[in-house]
């Protein structure tokens, strides 16, 4: 089933257009992370109905969204960019308050409340008042906070920001969990390192949606993924060497001397530039293939696609 369609939704804000036609698809259990900054969290909070389309439809679990906002609200859950956090209240009075109101019952609460406190590695933090929290405790209070009603819909702005390493990985997990038993997500992100966890990615720029699509596939369209290392004798006369090879798309060095190279046709051109390259005696010491890693590949189709973009 589908849990969001969007389509051409266009959002305005002081008669400037922030958003522009978007047309986006996410099925139930799906992660979907959205790249593109402030664009981005708008994006979020449109779906929301915090900031209303300005024309175009947004459907949840086949709902128009603002028609039924008030139907759906049991089922969807929103994380806004800097959410309110009551200093005086427990943590884990916190989290039965957001239940609560989200009318669990009580004989429900405390093991929902327990259960997340675990998950998210928040257990001894639960007796604490969130003003005596860290800031990366407090953030992820917010989140739990959200996390807890068990809506079929998460809308989180930013939910890996200001959190330390180990928390981000925690949070990362328990929404693959969560995915996994149904729940759709949608989030924004102004970093890279979970991405390889989410199932599809989005990227808006100026307003539109440049790109969307599962990861892997994205990569692959956009990105050389292989490339060449080459390890010489002389540095400077290999590299004119290469400027001469009609296989080479581009060429790299490290700072180290390492030469990168990335060819046009990487899965046909491969085995005989390497043999050329031992072939011609230029003091080749070693010829390996890299990849980038998961991480880096996102930075870079990301950077990619912007500057494609404007």
């Amino acid at each position: 089933m589908i849990a969001v369609s969007i389509r051409n939704a266009t959002l305005k804000l002081k008669n400037r257009e922030v958003l522009s036609n978007i047309d986006i698809d996410l099925f139930e259990g799906e992660q979907l992370t959205v790249l593109g900054g402030l664009e981005a969290d708008l994006f979020i909070a449109m779906i929301a109905g915090v900031i209303p389309p300005s024309s175009g439809t947004i459907q949840i679990f086949g709902n128009d969204a603002l028609k039924y906002r008030q139907q759906l609200s049991s089922l969807v859950s929103y994380l806004p960019p800097d959410p309110y956090i009551p200093p005086t209240l427990k943590l884990r009075e916190y989290l039965e308050l957001s239940c609560t109101v989200r009318r669990i019952e009580k004989a429900e609460q405390k093991e929902l409340v327990s259960s997340l406190l675990e998950s998210l590695g928040l257990k001894k933090s639960s007796e604490y008042r969130l003003g005596q929290l860290s800031e990366s405790e407090k953030r992820m209070a917010a989140l739990a906070a959200v996390l807890v009603t068990g809506s079929r819909l998460l809308l989180l702005t930013r939910p890996f920001e200001n959190l330390s390493f180990d928390y981000r990985e925690l949070v990362a997990e328990h929404l693959r969990k969560t995915s996994k038993s149904g729940v759709t997500c949608i989030l924004t992100s102004n970093t890279f390192d979970h991405l390889t966890k989410t199932d599809k990615v989005a990227i808006i720029n100026n307003g539109r949606l440049v790109a969307q699509g599962i990861l892997k596939d994205l990569v692959k369209i956009i990105l050389d993924e292989q490339y060449l290392v080459l390890r010489v004798m002389d540095t400077k006369a290999v590299m004119e060497k290469l400027s001469k090879f009609p296989t080479i798309k581009k060429i790299g060095l490290s700072r180290d001397g390492v030469i990168k190279i990335w060819l046009k046709d990487f899965s046909n051109d491969a085995s005989p530039t390497i043999e050329l390259l031992f072939s011609l005696n230029l003091g080749v010491k070693q010829i390996s293939i890299e990849q980038l890693n998961a991480v880096e590949a996102c930075k870079q189709m990301y950077r990619k696609i912007i500057q494609e973009e404007t």
